[in-house]
């Protein structure tokens, strides 16, 4: 009976796992390329009102040749040497929150394949510099998806999130509140944002990750297993320093291992979410319902 409820519990994740890949596409039709130059190059426009965050964005306009239509800009930038309390009584020793790691976060999150983070460049703005963030269009926070999820849209969070889940382990992200990530509201496709509290220099994972099981494309964890420091340098040195992305390295060693334990555990097929790729959707209900 076991065998056959583990059986069963694989062939309904391997379903979600079907049912989700149409939320695993790029974030535009546009090249990344493309939107980078129109956000360096474009011309902002008018102000279109100031965003929730203790970081006080703000959305414009932006006119380019590519179809972005707005923007966000965020300048903030804030370092504390010592001791911060933080809210909810948790302290932090060297705290920062600062505009560069959201573009550091776009470069890593291409580099290793998720393309969950929408494309952030450097700029300044009149007298500030910061980071333009691409807006995403036809998307909502989580709680406002809760009553439009119905059929496929239904399957399509668990996985995305593991990968999220991942991803804030991998760059230490404390500030992963619901209103840091939006849903597509016709695909279900999950975007992360505000990324201004990352890439911490603890060494350690935390709990979000370690006590769930990993899940990601065989993709995603080759890309994890050839991160190095001279090619992170290269990608991210100039918005980070060399403690983060030392100490980035060592939580991907971690994350490695805690994959490779998952992989023991509970097996390649659940761990990698693209194992059952080839296997048409109707052949796995068929398989469940006569289980």
């Amino acid at each position: 009976m076991k065998d056959q409820a583990r059986q069963r519990f694989f062939l309904v994740v391997a379903a979600c796992s079907l049912l989700a890949g149409a939320a695993a596409a790029q974030i535009s039709s546009l090249p990344d390329a493309e939107i980078e130059q129109c956000l360096l190059e474009g011309e902002i426009g008018k102000k279109k009102g100031r965003l929730i965050g203790v970081t006080r964005p703000v959305r414009f306009e932006i006119d380019c040749s590519a179809d972005v239509g707005s923007v966000v800009f965020k300048h903030y930038h804030d370092h504390r040497p010592g001791l911060t309390k933080l809210e909810g009584g948790l302290t932090e020793r060297n705290f920062t929150d600062s505009y560069n790691y959201d573009r550091a976060a776009y470069l890593l999150d291409r580099q290793l394949g998720l393309n969950m983070v929408p494309v952030a460049v450097r700029r300044r703005i009149k007298a500030s510099e910061g980071v333009l963030v691409a807006w995403i269009p036809n998307a909502a926070h989580e709680s406002e998806m809760i009553d439009r999820r119905t059929g496929a849209l239904m399957a399509t969070p668990a996985p995305q999130q593991s990968m999220m889940r991942l991803f804030d382990a991998l760059i230490l992200n404390s500030d992963r509140r619901q209103e840091n990530w939006l849903v597509d509201k016709d695909s279900g496709k999950l975007y992360l944002i505000d990324h201004t509290r990352a890439f911490r220099n603890s060494k350690q994972l935390p709990k979000e990750f370690t006590g769930q099981p990993a899940r990601l494309t065989q993709a995603v964890y080759r890309n994890l297993e050839g991160l190095n420091e001279a090619q992170l340098t290269e990608l991210m040195g100039d918005f980070i320093g060399k403690s983060q992305i030392r100490a980035l390295l060592v939580r991907r060693d971690l994350i490695l291992e805690k994959i490779d334990k998952d992989r023991q555990d509970l097996g390649e097929d659940f761990v990698f979410t693209d194992w059952q790729s080839s296997q048409p959707i109707a052949e796995v209900a068929t398989a469940d319902m006569g289980s």
